[in-house]
């Protein structure tokens, strides 16, 4: 428990929202940047998992690879976006949809992501 005279966090209805608040979005205004931008939506991405939001959180990833696979597609989002698709989905769902995935990391030449990030059978 946080200390009690610790004031509560404020509350965020959405990721919009929280990014505003921590300054994703304003790079030319001394915002993060790109680099924690992957990272730090997938932390976030996780947390949605972790609060029965499961398709929220496959959503919110399978945004940052379509908005910059190269930018965003690292080993650590293929392999959490990959076990979501096997929780969420049934076997041949799953594997088309991690397959798809890993297409586009080849499409984009990124091949510092092990073909094993992809959990394909």
């Amino acid at each position: 428990l946080p200390p009690p005279d610790m004031p509560p966090p404020p509350p965020y209805h959405d990721e919009e929202e929280l990014a505003a608040t921590i300054g994703f979005g304003s790079e030319g205004c001394g915002g993060p940047g790109p680099l924690l931008i992957a990272p730090c939506l997938n932390n976030l991405a996780l947390c949605a998992l972790y609060t029965c939001r499961m398709h929220h959180a496959v959503a919110m990833m399978e945004s940052l690879v379509r908005e910059g696979p190269t930018m965003f597609l690292t080993e650590r989002l293929a392999f959490n976006l990959c076990t979501l698709y096997e929780l969420g989905s049934d076997g041949p769902a799953s594997e088309r949809k991690k397959r798809v995935l890993q297409l586009v990391s080849k499409r984009f030449f990124l091949h510092d992501i092990a073909s094993e990030s992809f959990r394909i059978n």
